[in-house]
């Protein structure tokens, strides 16, 4: 199990990485993408600092561990970006460096997606204080009220259009690694986010909202495996330009789980 000590050097080890990734000699765009993932794993685990049972939850645990294996590697490879070098081996380096950093950044956020989904998942029955909030709750619904079907409404939808991403992913024609990718992401959300059905947070009024994030984002997700069915697309004007969009998009997919998971936590038991 984590305990606090633990939790405290993986944070500091993700806020070593963000100072150094601004101080880098090559490689500057995967650094740059490697400081905004681990600054959005900080972000969860300073959530957990002040949740007790939360941090040892056996679920969570696990998740928070992985971090403390992976970050100093993703270390590493950043102090190795802050090496002055010259022009001939700065070129014989960026290629291998590049394609290091890439996995280490897929990692990193398959990790962090894992994270949050515990955390999403290991919700209790209660409402948060006003002071976890910030602002008056509203009334309980009573049974039989509709106000809550909204919420579950957009959560079907999510499934439906991770489902329509599973059968188009089965028959790309290119970038069929990503598209696979996409399709286990969008999976495991969307499982998770069914289990916000039975839970008291699918009445939260902030909830909507970011919902309604992720399915603009499977929706995109969709048409970008859809395109990768045909040889010839609008993409197709611009070399690269579909798998630098299936790249973001796979990013945003863990990117908009970090909404509900500050939603979540408020009802869980610190």
């Amino acid at each position: 199990m984590v305990d606090i000590g633990t939790l405290s050097r993986i944070i500091n080890a993700a806020r070593a990485i963000q100072e150094a990734a601004e101080k880098v000699e090559q490689n500057q765009e995967d650094c740059e993408d490697m400081k905004g993932h681990v600054a959005l794993v900080t972000t969860q685990l300073e959530r957990l600092k002040n949740n007790g049972p939360l941090m040892m939850d056996t679920t969570v645990s696990p998740a928070v561990a992985a971090f403390d294996k992976i970050l100093p590697e993703a270390q590493e490879l950043v102090k190795e970006c802050q090496v002055k070098r010259n022009i001939i081996h700065l070129l014989c380096t960026a290629g291998t460096l590049s394609k290091k950093l890439r996995r280490m950044n897929k990692r990193i956020m398959d990790r962090t997606m894992i994270l949050m989904c515990a955390m999403i998942g290991r919700l209790e029955c209660q409402r948060p204080t006003q002071e976890q909030v910030g602002h008056e709750q509203p009334p309980a619904a009573p049974d039989g009220d509709m106000s809550n079907q909204q919420p579950i409404s957009i959560v079907n939808e999510i499934v439906g259009v991770a489902d329509r991403i599973k059968e188009t992913a089965k028959m790309v024609r290119r970038n069929k690694d990503k598209c696979l990718e996409i399709d286990e992401r969008a999976g495991i959300v969307s499982a998770f986010l069914t289990q916000l059905e039975n839970t008291d947070v699918i009445k939260d009024p902030a909830l909507s909202a970011k919902l309604k994030k992720i399915v603009n984002t499977f929706q995109h997700a969709y048409e970008l495996v859809t395109g990768c069915q045909e040889w010839k697309n609008l993409f197709m004007i611009w070399p690269g330009q579909l798998s630098k969009e299936l790249h973001k998009v796979l990013d945003q997919m863990v990117l908009d789980l970090d909404g509900i998971t500050e939603i979540s936590i408020r009802y869980t038991k610190g």
